[in-house]
């Protein structure tokens, strides 16, 4: 397979997109399971495709661009798993052509082929959970544009729009997906250390990040939400605890595998590598790049494996470096399968439970679990007060308090006025059908609020409201 793909010819790129809808195929015909970011996703566009004001009306920390995005596929197709699967396959054959278009627009290797695409195409198929349309994924796009943005004035100086481009890249990124907001130092870094740069060219990059956040921030103070904006957003992740979806276990199983690669061609490349200085240079700006995904991955609240997506251009950099560098074209062939039935071996036995061993991959906690409420709460107005949201799969989330992290501040502390009053206005003005109380809290809320109170029938953890049927 190498071989076919180190031809340097464009139509390669055919191959990649019936790769990427080949390795899916199986997940697409067989029963895909949900996973709980993915219901978060849904539920906030279709909240905002209802006229809800992001951190407003729904108060998730999400990425503002993100929800835009699950918002208008929730306009067009409603709560639609297959569509998001769709469109990330889509997604990702932007970025393997991208990927590989800016490798070989600027020289990165000795010869020019579509096998960084290839390796690219297998990482970022490590865990079925990277199927889906993340905002690490839409992320992305704009994260290899600022890549293609370094090594070009690395190779030729660049114009001074160029730097307001990848400042522009950057912004668009980190309103997608937080974390993003680790590579903008890096790429001050990166310009700084091996190019020639000037105080005009930082101040353009720093405006162009700057100008799409401004006018998100513009949009959220019309609405005046624009405390809620920064609250929810940018400084949530000083609060929030860690999520842990999957346990290390399970993160250093998938991420094995690719370590050892990039030990190995960082290696081959001391040994054998005699590259030209701006070659040199491109793997020292990657090396930064992978030291951002590390930073991208302690911001991060959530640990979940499609978060190591991030370092999948770094990776597949210089683990195409590897697989080029091989002599023996036999030898290459044999390792890159093995890669290859690596990946897909912990793919799809996470997900059938086959050929991997039990506790090595923990994924109870990433998939949505059926609640014992579905029943109760189907076609319904809900109110979930607690961590546990697998009951709105079923049912259509009231008032605004959604995550559970941003809601808790006001839903613990009913004694202050403020924040009864605000509860008492959501509850009227979004009155919800049925209450799941998984923190014990609502008999204090309700002791606070008796005309709310008589409206809902308690029925051991959830009130159900009289009205309805």
């Amino acid at each position: 397979m190498l071989a076919f793909f180190r031809i340097n010819d464009p139509y390669r790129l055919i191959g990649i997109f019936l790769l990427i809808i080949l390795i899916r195929l199986p997940f697409y015909l067989g029963d895909m399971p949900l996973i709980v970011p993915e219901l978060n996703w849904m539920l906030v566009g279709e909240s905002i495709s209802f006229s809800r004001i992001l951190y407003l009306d729904v108060w998730d920390d999400i990425a503002p661009l993100s929800a835009l995005v699950y918002a208008l596929i929730d306009t067009i197709g409603g709560r639609t798993q297959l569509g998001y699967q769709i469109l990330a396959a889509l997604v990702l054959f932007l970025h393997c052509y991208l990927f590989n278009q800016l490798l070989i627009s600027n020289k990165a290797y000795k010869e020019n082929t579509y096998v960084p695409a290839l390796i690219y195409l297998i990482l970022m198929s490590a865990f079925f959970d990277f199927f889906t349309l993340s905002p690490a994924l839409m992320s992305g796009v704009f994260l290899l544009y600022v890549i293609n943005g370094i090594f070009r004035h690395i190779a030729v100086k660049s114009k001074d729009e160029q730097f307001l481009n990848i400042g522009l890249a950057l912004g668009l990124s980190a309103l997608l997906y937080l974390p993003s907001l680790a590579y903008l130092p890096i790429s001050i870094l990166a310009l700084g250390l091996y190019s020639s740069m000037s105080f005009k060219k930082y101040v353009l990059l720093i405006f162009g990040f700057l100008f799409p956040v401004v006018l998100v921030g513009i949009y959220f103070f019309w609405h005046g939400a624009l405390i809620n904006f920064l609250d929810s957003y940018f400084f949530t992740w000083r609060s929030s605890p860690l999520d842990q979806l999957v346990n290390l276990r399970t993160i250093l199983v998938i991420s094995f595998t690719a370590g050892v690669l990039m030990v190995l061609s960082w290696a081959k490349i001391y040994a054998r590598g005699r590259y030209n200085n701006h070659q040199t240079n491109y793997m020292l700006v990657m090396l930064l790049f992978f030291v951002g995904g590390l930073v991208m991955t302690f911001l991060s609240r959530e640990r979940i494996p499609h978060g190591l997506m991030v370092f999948a251009a770094p990776v597949a950099f210089f683990v195409s470096h590897y697989f080029l560098l091989i002599r023996r074209r036999f030898l290459a062939e044999l390792v890159f399968t093995g890669f290859v039935a690596i990946y897909l071996t912990i793919n799809y036995g996470a997900l059938y439970r086959v050929m991997v061993p039990a506790g090595w991959l923990e994924t109870q906690s990433l998939i949505l679990q059926p609640s014992r409420w579905d029943t109760l709460v189907e076609g319904r107005k809900l109110l979930i007060v607690g961590e546990d949201p697998a009951a709105y799969l079923h049912a259509y989330p009231a008032t605004p308090y959604l995550n559970w992290n941003l809601s808790r501040e006001q839903l613990e502390q009913p004694d202050a006025f403020d924040n009864l009053s605000l509860i008492y206005h959501n509850l009227s003005e979004d009155t919800p059908e049925v209450i799941i109380d998984q923190k014990n809290l609502v008999p204090a809320l309700f002791d606070r609020m008796p005309t709310i109170a008589a409206r809902y029938r308690r029925q051991d953890d959830t009130y159900i409201l009289k009205s309805s049927n």
